[in-house]
């Protein structure tokens, strides 16, 4: 099997977290090139990771037609441009999340990749980890009885990183960390959504601060999302049903699961650790794709990155947050637009 020449665009935090990823799977992929704004910084990310190749410009990688996959990690304002310039350079592209700062710049990307003829995926790492299958797994089981309550928590206080205080950055929670809270009950249930209350308390500069997602399905379940970057830390899941529940952390990157039946007695432990750190998934998928001709991924297809920009944008147009290269116009859709026909707007 051919190996895959991976590239990262971006030479910061979350970038040596994949570049990590990728020198455990060297069986599979080859760290072929890295590139930032600076030479100095993209020639002792490529020193320091073993990449073949240093480029102190995106345009120099998107142009690169050895690039098999271009891994986007700067900021969640950047995503849009920088995956629009490997794009239309006919690159492949995986993205990290949030996918881009709202759903019109997502739809844009979609088009563009679609016109392309390239792969586009989001690289919500969560979704293409094992852990989501055992989860899934005890849920069909009836481990738990049938579900009746899910609960997410991420909360870091990390309001003192200056791009989280920046709008122009996309800053604030829920991007950075609210995406994984309301991906918890969009993986593990598709009831039909028919109401939902947001809370929210902003920093000084105008982001979210806190995020309170309250969630009611037409089934009765209910789900409640919560992240905040002053809020002491917390990072788990929680799905209850009518004989026990289950709990994981972290909510990103589950490395353990325990049962518990309706009495609060622990009934059993799953762990659940990564290959290598996580990310690896998420590229073994893209490397699979690839090779086979397709432009999308199973555990991510584009519809569910376009669905959750969705919820997010109304989620902050609820709350009067616009970042300064949006309208309120670009994030304002309607409820059941968003979660769904069966919405019930309130009166």
């Amino acid at each position: 099997m051919r190996k895959i020449k991976v590239a990262i665009l971006g030479a910061g935090h979350i970038a040596g977290s994949m570049a990590e990823a990728l020198s455990g799977i060297k069986d599979r992929v080859e760290l072929y090139a890295v590139a930032s704004r600076s030479m100095e910084r993209a020639e002792a990310f490529r020193a320091k990771w073993g990449f073949g190749k240093a480029y102190d410009s995106y345009e120099q990688l998107a142009e690169d037609e050895e690039a098999d996959l271009i891994y986007v990690a700067t900021p969640h304002s950047e995503h849009f441009a920088n995956a629009s310039l490997c794009i239309t350079h006919g690159r492949n592209c995986l993205v990290e999340k949030a996918f881009c700062a709202n759903r019109k710049q997502a739809e844009e990307l979609v088009k563009q990749a679609k016109e392309h003829g390239v792969l586009l995926a989001e690289a919500m790492w969560t979704r293409y980890q094992p852990s989501r299958k055992v989860i899934t797994g005890l849920i069909e089981e009836g481990r738990i009885g049938r579900v009746q309550y899910i609960e997410s928590d991420f909360s870091v206080p990390i309001s003192h990183v200056e791009r989280l205080q920046r709008p122009e950055l996309a800053g604030g929670a829920l991007l950075d960390l609210g995406i994984y809270s309301l991906t918890v009950p969009a993986l593990f249930h598709n009831g039909d959504i028919i109401g939902v209350d947001v809370e929210c308390t902003k920093l000084p500069t105008g982001v979210d601060a806190t995020d309170i997602i309250n969630i009611r399905y037409s089934d009765g379940v209910s789900a409640r999302a919560k992240c905040s970057c002053v809020d002491e830390p917390s990072n788990y899941g929680k799905i209850a049903g009518d004989s026990g529940y289950l709990i994981f952390a972290p909510t990103n990157n589950p490395e353990w699961i325990k049962i518990y039946d309706a009495d609060d007695d622990l009934i059993e432990t799953i762990d659940t650790p990564s290959m290598v750190n996580g990310y690896e998934y998420e590229v073994l998928e893209c490397a699979d794709a690839i090779l086979e001709g397709r432009t999308e991924t199973e555990s991510m297809p584009l519809k569910e990155s376009l669905r959750m920009m969705g919820q997010m944008d109304r989620i902050r147009a609820s709350a009067g947050i616009v970042y300064p290269f949006e309208t309120l116009a670009d994030i304002d859709h309607s409820d059941r637009e968003v979660w769904g026909e069966r919405f019930v707007t309130p009166t």
